[in-house]
This record gives structure tokens, C-alpha cells and sequence, in this order.
């Protein structure tokens, strides 16, 4: 059984509808890889987002856009040079748009697409820039924050 999950932690800020925002997470990924079979394996084990949040409320919604920068933990081999690493980190960048609903004080429920794009991980890998690391974040239930 292929496992993910994840959370985070943030501040919101709020001036009449605008809220501005920041949170820091971490995400277990292992359903994110790539193996070819032949030259190339790869995989995307984990990685922490740090994003800047700014939004409008709407009643009990919150739609917002997001950017921000992330660390992943890579695990790469080249079958055909024997070339490889685990653990190997990668910076790169993000960004977002999402909404949060608000079901009780400090209880939302979010709904979020966010690209992220990681630099390349081992020189050896002519590929790595091309190997897709966005994904799609699925509406994630009770999440505890401030209330906006």
C-alpha cells in the first residue's frame, strides 16, 4: 500500500476582506516517481513548503493565491552509468490558488491546486528538469487555523 499524507502550520492576518497569510508544512510523497526501466529511476520521497498566502473573504470562503519555495528529498539511480544517491535535496518554487471553507472557528475545509517545481537532482540525469513534480493537493478536511 502506497502511503501519503502531510499538514502544516500558519498565521493568518486579516484587514476587513483581505487576509494575508503564512504557513510552513510537510509532505510525505512517496506516490510521486519516475523509472523508465532503463536509464532512469527516480522518486520524490518527501518535501517542505514555505508559502505566502493572500486572499478574500467571502462570507465563510476564502479564495487565495499562493507562492512560495520548497525543499524536496530525492532518491535517484542511473542504471545505466550506476550513478546514484538517496536522500538527495532539491530547492524550488511554488505556487497556488485555493479556497477555505469555514465550518466552525479554527475548522476549515480547504480545496488546493499547487505547481511546484524542484531544480534538477543529479547531474547525471538529463531528464530531471522534466520530471513531474507538480501535483494535485486533494481537499483536505478539519484543519485547525485561525479563524479568518
Amino acid at each position: 500500500m502506497v502511503r501519503s499524507f502531510g499538514g502544516f502550520v500558519g498565521y493568518n492576518f486579516q484587514w476587513d476582506q483581505l487576509v494575508i497569510g503564512f504557513d510552513v508544512g510537510y509532505k510525505y510523497a512517496s506516490v510521486l516517481g519516475f523509472d523508465d526501466g532503463v536509464t532512469q529511476q527516480f522518486k520524490l520521497v518527501d518535501y517542505v513548503p514555505i508559502r505566502a498566502r493572500a486572499g478574500y473573504a467571502i462570507g465563510t470562503f476564502l479564495p487565495y493565491a499562493l507562492l512560495g519555495g520548497a525543499i524536496g528529498r530525492f532518491n535517484y539511480f542511473n542504471p545505466s552509468t550506476g550513478i546514484g544517491e538517496d536522500n538527495a535535496f532539491s530547492a524550488g518554487f511554488l505556487t497556488g490558488l485555493g479556497v477555505d471553507w469555514l465550518i466552525t472557528p479554527g475548522v476549515f475545509v480547504r480545496a488546493e491546486w499547487e505547481y511546484i517545481a524542484f531544480a534538477s537532482v543529479g547531474s547525471t540525469l538529463s531528464q530531471a528538469k522534466h520530471w513531474p513534480t507538480r501535483h494535485r493537493r486533494k481537499i483536505l478536511a478539519d484543519r485547525f487555523a485561525q479563524t479568518f
